[in-house]
């Protein structure tokens, strides 16, 4: 009797010495696995925040390259905003505009019209400054797609075969004012037709108008050019055109001015 409770105690104890070893091999596996979970966890974090800084390193590099090049260029080089002359867009009759060519819009609510985006600013202000000396504008005409382009020529066209012009003499004559497709400026977006309120008319008359005159005296001041000058028109190849203005940007539009010489002679000066 006593053997056998002497077996059973032995027998006990070395399942509860068993089970204690269980115990602390589970316990030591357990404090590993969490040592190593937290070892692994912090490695992350500095991982992350290493990322983190060289993130916003380059997102500084990158900013600070885009100031300094708005710094030397007066704008973003991502923005059709033309100061510059390697940043000006020409558009005449011998360089017409790339078929995929796409302005960036926006509307004048005031006259219902759309100019790229890089002009808003400015011919917002130009208008402004005009109507604080009293004056009263009007755009009659802005951004035009090609298809507007061809609808406009061939209507003008129209009207001279009906008085008897052949179709080539009617072509001939017609783009001496009205761009052929392709070669527009008001395509680009960066071109608008500005009119005085009281006198709509796109005539001779309109040159006399204290809008127009006003705009001509004062628009390279707002990066805006006449782009069809009286006594130009061998350069340009297009009539005298009071009411056309282009945006250049102020740096190109001051030269122009200055020295009283169109947008193809300023490009090919400083080439």
């Amino acid at each position: 009797m006593q053997r056998t409770r002497k077996k059973r105690y032995q027998k006990r104890r070395r399942v509860m010495r068993r089970a204690l070893w269980r115990t602390l091999i589970l316990t030591a596996f357990f404090l590993f696995a969490a040592g190593a979970a937290s070892l692994a966890f912090t490695a992350m974090r500095l991982t992350a925040r290493t990322f983190a800084a060289e993130e916003s390193d380059a997102g500084n590099e990158e900013a600070s390259a885009r100031e300094t090049l708005m710094d030397q260029s007066g704008t973003s080089s991502g923005a059709s905003a033309q100061d510059g002359a390697s940043g000006l867009l020409l558009v005449n009759k011998t360089h017409p505009l790339e078929e995929d060519y796409e302005p960036e819009l926006v509307r004048l609510r005031d006259y219902g019209v759309e100019v790229d985006a890089s002009i808003y600013e400015a011919l917002t202000k130009m208008l402004a400054a005009g109507e604080q000396k009293g004056l009263s504008f009007w755009v009659a005409s802005a951004y035009r797609s090609p298809q507007r382009q061809r609808e406009l020529l061939d209507e003008d066209i129209g009207e001279l075969v009906a008085q008897g012009y052949s179709y080539s003499e009617a072509y001939e004559e017609v783009v001496r004012e009205t761009m052929p497709v392709g070669c527009s400026e008001h395509a680009t977006g960066l071109a608008v037709d500005i009119v005085s309120k009281g006198y709509q008319i796109l005539d001779a008359k309109q040159a006399d108008t204290a809008e127009i005159r006003w705009l001509q005296e004062n628009c390279s001041q707002y990066g805006f050019i006449l782009r069809y000058p009286d006594g130009k028109e061998e350069i340009t190849s297009v009539s005298y055109e009071s009411w056309h203005f282009r945006y250049v940007g102020e740096q190109a539009a001051k030269a122009i001015a200055e020295h009283g010489i169109t947008l193809e002679e300023y490009l090919e000066e400083t080439e």
